[in-house]
């Protein structure tokens, strides 16, 4: 043991006379931003659907469903079974622009009715 301390406190000197910019002050140490200490957030990615051609959405819970689809704003839809899913329209949200989405609430299996004024698409959802 005492020659591991003797080590560290070598290597600590050798270091700081080396490099005597690396070694701050107890004052500096002490202090720590929030950057510092939070811990990164882990950011789940979408799960992107083209309504014109997808007929079936597999998606596990906890995740959301985006549809690209051109004009947003336009789109509605409607999920028949609510407890499963929400779906969230598109469009101008203050400086930028959303699609319409699904927010996936539990597990379970549910149709989704897209329209876009002209047109309706019906998809299946099962959700794990």
């Amino acid at each position: 043991m005492r020659q591991l301390k003797f080590f560290v406190t070598l290597f600590v000197l050798l270091f700081s006379s080396l490099y005597p910019a690396a070694i701050s002050s107890a004052d500096e140490s002490e202090t720590a931003t929030v950057d510092e200490i939070a811990p990164q957030a882990r950011v789940i990615p979408p799960v992107m659907v083209n309504p014109l051609k997808a007929k079936t959405i597999k998606v596990k819970n906890g995740r959301v469903v985006v549809f690209r689809v051109e004009n947003p704003e336009i789109w509605r839809g409607k999920v028949i079974n609510s407890s499963i899913a929400k779906f969230v329209p598109g469009g101008p949200q203050s400086t930028y622009e959303t699609n319409p989405s699904l927010t996936i609430l539990k597990k379970g299996k549910t149709s989704v009715s897209l329209t876009d004024g002209k047109k309706t698409y019906l998809l299946k959802l099962t959700v794990s």
